[in-house]
């Protein structure tokens, strides 16, 4: 009899908790959609390369991966122009997205709090001269003036790694280059008119100055013997997004690695994505054929090789600094998370997505 009392009881007091809390629910409007936690990804336009964060997004790569943890995705705008995404992540308006890694090191040296957590594609920058110039190689750049899009900028990074190997100095107490910053719209004008040298850019850009203009070719990272298996692209995350939600960054890195799966398997649709959506310009055969040229098969431990060579050289050449301690940045710049494969692979006849296990490219 007191056992049957107890059981009502507690079914009473189990009935009015589930009407309380409603109630308070109801009350302050909020529902436990509302309250799920939200990655904030960025993203941005005008760049071809960035169809994995594009196929992500509309192909609801993101949304599935974080449902899956009751999470939900926010996706904000970097605009040329705007707040820079270093500026964005320090407000804390950006816990995770993608972009050229080497942009961001010296930043990350001066404590921007983000870590990589994989590779996404390799390639996508190029190096132009004119064609009547007498630069054939990064050998032939010593004292020459060079266009990038901006002094920080990743094309500048590698260009530096490329000119130590050739014996060019390119820190302040040996400098025997000139770099230029311009719009990337610019670049390909400042070059035919003969205001630098040489320039660095990015595709579709650098593609389109070649072919407008015909410019000699005189490196591309995507083929080049040093960089053609580097990681040129990474998928970032912020200290916060560590700290206070490691599922949700797990979540977006997953479904960024296989949004790259799907590019590689598929780059005359995600192309065709990123046109109907505005994402880019341009004509689908011209960005199907640079999508294709670019190796879209992700991977974290190759990510993090390509982070560990370029810190490590730039810091020898000066350009990091040499107080500072590489094992430990590189250790706290690039991770591993829990519940992220090295990468994954796409099959498009069984539309299945298979994670690797182990390094390839």
């Amino acid at each position: 009899m007191k056992k049957s009392i107890l059981a009502v009881f507690m079914v009473e007091i189990a009935a009015f908790a589930v009407l309380f809390l409603g109630g308070c629910s109801k009350k302050n409007g909020t529902t436990q959609a509302e309250t799920a936690k939200v990655v904030k990804i960025n993203f941005q336009t005008g760049g071809l390369c960035a169809a994995p964060v594009h196929v992500a997004m509309k192909m609801g790569l993101f949304d599935e991966e974080l449902s899956k943890i009751g999470q939900k995705a926010e996706y904000v705008q970097v605009v040329e122009g705007g707040a820079t995404l270093g500026e964005m992540i320090a407000s804390g308006k950006v816990d995770a997205g993608y972009g050229l890694y080497a942009t961001q090191l010296q930043a990350m040296e001066n404590g921007l709090p983000i870590s990589f957590t994989s590779g996404i594609h390799t390639g996508c920058t190029k190096y132009y001269a004119r064609a009547d110039s007498d630069i054939y190689s990064a050998k032939d750049l010593r004292g020459k003036k060079i266009g990038v899009p901006g002094l920080a900028d990743s094309s500048v990074m590698n260009l530096k790694r490329k000119l130590i190997d050739e014996g060019i100095g390119v820190t302040a107490e040996n400098n025997e280059v000139e770099f230029v910053a311009y719009a990337s719209s610019d670049l390909a004008i400042a070059l035919n008119n003969k205001a630098v040298d040489v320039i660095g850019a990015h595709d579709p850009i650098a593609t389109k100055a070649e072919l407008a203009y015909g410019f000699r070719k005189i490196l591309d990272t995507g083929t080049d013997e040093k960089f053609k298996n580097e990681y040129c692209c990474q998928q970032f995350v912020t200290h916060k997004l560590l700290r206070e939600n490691p599922e949700g960054a797990a979540a977006v890195t997953r479904a960024l690695q296989k949004a790259s799966a799907f590019v590689q398997a598929e780059p005359r649709k995600a192309a065709q994505l990123q046109l109907e959506n505005n994402f880019v310009s341009g004509d689908l055969e011209f960005n199907s054929k640079l999508l294709d040229e670019l190796n879209y098969v992700p991977s974290r431990s190759l990510g993090k090789k390509t982070f560990d060579n370029a810190a490590r050289q730039l810091q020898e050449a000066g350009i990091l600094k040499k107080s500072t301690n590489i094992e430990k940045f590189i250790e706290s710049g690039y991770i591993e998370l829990y519940g992220v494969p090295d990468g994954y692979t796409y099959d498009p006849k069984t539309k299945t997505y298979t994670e690797i296990n182990g390094s390839r490219i």
